[in-house]
C-alpha cells in the first residue's frame, strides 16, 4: 500500500515538473517574424472612343490597369462601373469628369481623370428655340424697380416686352439686381438672349449669373458671364447676344442676377428671353 502511494506521488511530481518546464519554455521562446512583402504599386491608364458617330452618347472606355485588386469607374453623371473596359451611355450632351481609380491589396491607389465632352454633332450654336416667356407665359418681377414703376417708360416690364427698342433702367444700382420670371409650367431652358440698351455703355451688365429654381427659394447657378459681351461703342447698342448652357432640369423659376455693370450707378438692359436650346 505504502509502495503504491509512493509511486503515485512520484508520478504526480514528474507530471508537475513537465508542465512547469513546458510553460517556461513557451514564455522564454521567441515568435518567428514573417517579413511583409510589399506589392508592386498600381499603375492606371485608359482611353476612350465613340464607335458610332450616330450614337454620340455611347462611349467605349478601354483601361490598362496594372498591379491592382479592385477598380472603380466614375463617369461624371452619378454612374459607376467595376468593369475593366466598360461601355457607358450618357443621357445628355455636356462635359463630364471621368475618373478611374485602382487599388492593390495593400491599399495603394492610382487614379486617372479626364474632362470628357459629349457633343451633339447636329447642334447649331447660331440657333435657338422658342422663347418660353411668350409660348408658356408667366409672371415677371424684379427686386429693384424703376422710379416710375413696372409700367413706366423705362420700367421693368420693358425688359420682357419683345421689343429691343425699349429698355429697363434702374437708378442706384448696387450689384444686387435680380430679374425673375416664373413660368406657368416648368420648362428645360438651355439658351437665353440679352439685348443691350440704346445708349450709355457704362450701364451695360458686365457680370451676371442665370439661375434656376424649382420652388423660387433655392436657386441653382446655370450660367455665369464675367466679361461684358458688348463693345464700348455706339455700334453695340440694341445688340442681341445669344448664350447656350447645359441644363436638363425643368425649372419653374429662372432668375437673372446682375452683380456688376461697367461702372455706372445706373443699370440698363434692353431685352431678356429664356429659350429652348434648339429649334
Amino acid at each position: 500500500m505504502k509502495s503504491n502511494m509512493k509511486r503515485l506521488l512520484c508520478l504526480c511530481s514528474l507530471l508537475l515538473l513537465i508542465v512547469v518546464l513546458t510553460v517556461k519554455c513557451k514564455k522564454s521562446g521567441t515568435e518567428e517574424v514573417v517579413p511583409v512583402v510589399e506589392e508592386p504599386k498600381p499603375l492606371v491608364a485608359f482611353d476612350y472612343a465613340i464607335p458610332n458617330p450616330a450614337k454620340y452618347q455611347e462611349v467605349q472606355f478601354t483601361a490598362d490597369p496594372k498591379n491592382y485588386k479592385t477598380l472603380l469607374w466614375q463617369f461624371g453623371d452619378d454612374s459607376t462601373s467595376v468593369e475593366v473596359s466598360p461601355k457607358h451611355v450618357y443621357r445628355f450632351p455636356g462635359t463630364y469628369r471621368v475618373i478611374l481609380t485602382i487599388r492593390n491589396g495593400q491599399g495603394y491607389s492610382a487614379t486617372k481623370e479626364i474632362n470628357l465632352k459629349i457633343v451633339d454633332p447636329n447642334f447649331d450654336p447660331t440657333k435657338y428655340g422658342e422663347n418660353y416667356m411668350v409660348t408658356v407665359g408667366g409672371t415677371f418681377s424684379v427686386n429693384l424697380e424703376n422710379g416710375d414703376g413696372a409700367n413706366g417708360g423705362e420700367g421693368s416690364k420693358k425688359l420682357v416686352d419683345q421689343d429691343i427698342n425699349t429698355k429697363f433702367l434702374q437708378a442706384g444700382f448696387d450689384g444686387t439686381q435680380r430679374c425673375t420670371f416664373e413660368l406657368k409650367t416648368p420648362q428645360v431652358v438651355g439658351a437665353y438672349t440679352l439685348t443691350s440698351g440704346n445708349d450709355a455703355p457704362d450701364c451695360d451688365p458686365r457680370y451676371w449669373i442665370l439661375q434656376g429654381s424649382l420652388d423660387g427659394i433655392q436657386y441653382t447657378d446655370l450660367h455665369t458671364v464675367t466679361v461684358c459681351p458688348w463693345e464700348n461703342n455706339d455700334g453695340s447698342r440694341k445688340q442681341t447676344k445669344l448664350f447656350h448652357f447645359d441644363n436638363y432640369i425643368a425649372y419653374k423659376f429662372y432668375r437673372l442676377y446682375i452683380k456688376s455693370n461697367r461702372g455706372s450707378r445706373v443699370f440698363q438692359l434692353g431685352e431678356w428671353t429664356i429659350n429652348k436650346k434648339q429649334p
